[in-house]
């Protein structure tokens, strides 16, 4: 049974995802999560986290593939310096690009991963809807460069034919706190 947390933002999140009585989830299309992230943007409040995780559902093969490497966390926090929000992106982003044993500090990341940093996982802080909003905002337009990139990804692992795009679609795993 899944549990309906305190908040309007998680109220929202989960009657737009959780059906049958708290027993089931249901996974957004990319519509569905614009439409979730215009009205999250409608309330004046923020959470303590938020997280967007793409995946691409495949009906033929029955299969998906996650991409958790690109997925959005938002987190909010009482206090914190740009220190710890640098921090935050070099361990962020040092899973993404896994390395074994560098670790890619944020001062020495190129533009396009900084941007990707700032973007897939900001911190804000508690309250401060507006910032919060303008995350949203942020992630919500870098979908628009992601789902392509995501999809050449799929594409090639999944072997699709031009015929085989009608049988999937991107869906998006929601969670907040």
């Amino acid at each position: 049974m899944i549990e309906k947390k305190e908040g309007k933002i998680n109220e929202l999140i989960y009657n737009q995802t959780i059906y049958n009585g708290g027993k089931n989830c249901m996974y957004p299309n990319i519509m569905g999560l614009y439409l979730i992230i215009k009205m999250i943007n409608e309330i004046d409040e923020t959470c303590n986290y938020i997280k967007f995780n793409p995946f691409y559902r495949y009906a033929r093969l029955d299969c998906q593939i996650e991409f958790d490497d690109y997925m959005f966390y938002m987190e909010c926090r009482e206090n914190f310096t740009e220190k710890e929000l640098e921090e935050h992106w070099t361990r962020c982003m040092d899973n993404i690009y896994d390395v074994p044993h560098v670790v890619e500090q944020y001062g020495n990341m190129n533009e396009n991963r900084k941007k990707q940093a700032q973007i897939l996982y900001p911190i804000c802080k508690h309250g401060n809807y507006q910032v919060f909003h303008k995350h949203l905002a942020e992630y919500r337009l870098y979908l628009d460069e992601l789902i392509p990139i995501l999809f050449a990804k799929v594409k090639e692992n999944l072997n699709l034919s031009q015929e085989d795009i009608a049988f999937g679609y991107f869906c998006f795993e929601i969670h907040s706190g």
